[in-house]
């Protein structure tokens, strides 16, 4: 992968600017769906005190079995080691609607597809629920002109990354 080629302070560095970016754009929305960043993927962990502390509704991903399900972020103590050592809300809640779902993935097409770990969770979750914005998160290194993609992989609608926002359709 791409990214685990950047250094883990030039990820924080990056991150950071991909974080300040998203949220001068996307700060004033509601509800967020967020990931909780591991490994050399984009961090979240301060977008997602940020948000908690402007008093926005945060939801996480919680992988049960195959699915992702969504539960509350209410601050770190609300969270324990899920699937994958990944930090995740202790229970789940319905959700109707979320304003801005942020995605991760291992790399982003021009066109919008992402390709994630191939498991299909985000996939199955945006197909089955109701989203406002999917925005992916991303470093310069992981766009691509072109990348292989199936018919039911749903495509995000913004990329953010250190150097600009791509939105589609624009």
């Amino acid at each position: 992968m791409a990214r685990d080629q950047i250094a883990s302070a030039q990820i924080s560095k990056l991150s950071e600017a991909i974080v300040d970016r998203f949220l001068e754009a996307y700060g004033d929305f509601d509800s967020y769906l967020l990931y909780y960043s591991f490994k050399s993927e984009v961090h979240t962990h301060k977008l997602i005190e940020v948000l908690y502390g402007l008093k926005k509704t945060v939801y996480l991903p919680v992988v049960i079995g195959d699915k992702l399900k969504l539960g509350y972020y209410e601050g770190a103590g609300s969270l324990s080691d899920g699937a994958f050592g990944i930090q995740e809300p202790v229970e789940c809640t319905e959700v109707k609607h979320i304003d801005i779902a942020v995605i991760p993935g291992v790399a982003f097409s021009k066109g919008f597809h992402r390709v994630g770990y191939g498991k299909g969770y985000y996939d199955r979750l945006l197909g089955s629920a109701c989203y406002g914005k999917k925005v992916g998160f991303a470093f310069e290194c992981q766009l691509y002109e072109t990348i292989d993609y199936d018919s039911h992989d749903i495509p995000v609608d913004v990329l953010v990354t250190e150097n600009k926002i791509y939105r589609r359709n624009s």
